[in-house]
């Protein structure tokens, strides 16, 4: 197997004798029963022992992989080991704690290279179109298979209501969660789609309440007029905009300092 890109610009070689692997895939209703969402790892260097204890590289939790899985087509085989270069089947802990990029590892900390994003061009409300559907339903199809990464949850800022703004490359995307929502969790939706066709990030570094406060700041001089407030799972400003022309205005505003990115990594403290 070859060796993996750290974020120090080093590589990690198979060789290496403390297990470390990448999570790579998410996927949500593997068991239609049970609703699960499975965390796909590649062993990247030592090896995976069932009952190990390992350290999640983003949050500096401590895990205890009490249970793996090989996946061959519908069949799943636990498994006792694993080696560099196999892939492993982990359950997704409550709360969603994997994310596509994480890394699991025993000794010293290791954060491995992000996998490249692209910046979202549509967005619109998920919405359930029928009277009296099941909310529960609704919730766990949206929390699995967004979790997944194809397409992203935010939230209008000040907005507490239920259905999600989502954002994604294409419209396919949307295409294939309605689909889903439907043959998997029994619920009927549609997506409302709003005018917008670029996001930024604002400072997505700093704490949220910090990088808050860059916004409210180039909001308070009308620097902001015409863009959409939006926040992404991590509480996150990600400002919406309509053309190219305002955001290379604010990009190029160097009083500002709004930082603005088309994309961001998860946050070292998110739960």
């Amino acid at each position: 197997p070859a060796c993996r890109p750290l974020r120090d610009d080093k590589t990690l070689e198979p060789s290496h004798s403390e297990f470390a692997g990448f999570v790579f895939k998410m996927q949500a209703n593997l068991d239609p029963k049970h609703r699960d969402c499975m965390a796909y790892v590649r062993v990247v260097s030592g090896t995976f022992r069932k009952g190990m204890k390992v350290i999640h590289g983003r949050t500096g939790r401590s895990l205890t992989l009490a249970t793996a899985t090989m996946l061959f087509g519908s069949d799943r085989d636990g498994v006792e080991e694993a080696f560099p270069g196999d892939v492993i089947g982990l359950n997704n802990p409550a709360g969603g704690l994997f994310q596509i990029g994480d890394a699991l590892h025993t000794g010293s900390s290791v954060a491995f290279e992000p996998i490249p994003s692209f910046s979202p061009e549509v967005f619109g409300y998920l919405r359930p179109t029928e009277v009296g559907a099941s909310r529960k339903s609704f919730a766990k199809g949206v929390d699995q298979l967004l979790a997944e990464g194809a397409v992203q949850r935010l939230k209008e800022r000040g907005n507490d209501g239920p259905d999600p703004l989502l954002a994604a490359v294409g419209e396919l995307q949307f295409e294939v969660v309605v689909d889903r929502m439907q043959g998997e969790y029994g619920v009927s939706c549609a997506v409302e789609r709003v005018s917008y066709t670029i996001a930024r990030w604002c400072r997505p570094e700093l704490p949220a309440d910090e990088a808050w406060a860059a916004v409210d700041a180039a909001k308070k001089e009308g620097a902001l007029t015409g863009a959409f407030y939006a926040e992404d799972m991590f509480g996150r400003p990600v400002l919406l905009f309509r053309n190219a022309y305002t955001v290379e205005r604010l990009e190029n505003d160097a009083d500002l300092d709004l930082g603005l990115q088309p994309w961001a990594l998860p946050p070292a403290t998110a739960p």
